[in-house]
């Protein structure tokens, strides 16, 4: 069983669109223009970066983005990971209670002790 399947099975189901915060006309033109200023990566259904902008716009605490010490590339809190991204997490708003969590050695670990993926080696456990 992949690393995407053990974590598929702790997650909350429904279509990839339910995972994607629908904007205003304004706010998408606004959105775009964020999006095409700062680089920001769009691509897929892996993340909510509508989410994350509007939580940015708002002033959520959550909102917030740093570059990964691991890859040194920027990187985007688990809150608006959608199930389709790999590394979906129990910090997720989607998240059931049995998801993975992260530990104090990047890796995404199972409930039940299993390492699903190690952000310092970039990919899934044993694969």
């Amino acid at each position: 069983m992949s690393a995407r399947d053990r974590i598929a099975q702790h997650m909350v189901r429904a279509s990839p669109a339910t995972y994607q915060t629908g904007l205003t006309p304004t706010e998408e033109a606004l959105y775009q223009a964020w999006v095409a200023k700062n680089r920001v990566p769009t691509a897929g259904n892996d993340y909510d970066m509508r989410g994350f902008y509007r939580g940015l716009l708002g002033g959520d605490p959550r909102a917030t983005s740093a570059i990964d010490p691991n890859d040194s590339r920027m990187h985007y809190p688990d809150y608006w990971k959608t199930p389709e991204h790999e590394t979906f997490s129990n910090e997720s708003q989607w998240a059931t209670p049995l998801a993975p969590a992260w530990n104090d050695q990047d890796q995404l670990v199972s409930r039940g002790g299993r390492v699903v993926f190690d952000d310092r080696r970039k990919g899934p456990w044993g694969q």
